[in-house]
């Protein structure tokens, strides 16, 4: 699931939900819901944070 990989990305390069939540203006809880698979990530919410950490998308996708 694109937030298992998200998940794990994060925690690989050490950015914390403060972090994302910060960029994005998306909510830590909201973040933390997703990212423990008990809430879906909205196509908007992704792209932000495809936009600001500089993801690639296409490249999310190839490897879930």
């Amino acid at each position: 699931m694109i937030s298992n990989y998200l998940k794990e990305y994060f925690k690989e390069k050490n950015i914390s939900q403060y972090e994302i939540e910060r960029k994005t203006k998306i909510s830590r809880s909201k973040l933390n819901l997703s990212f423990n698979n008990k809430r879906k990530l909205t196509a908007e919410e992704l792209i932000k944070i495809a936009i600001a950490f500089d993801l690639d998308l296409n490249k999310i996708k190839e490897t879930i």
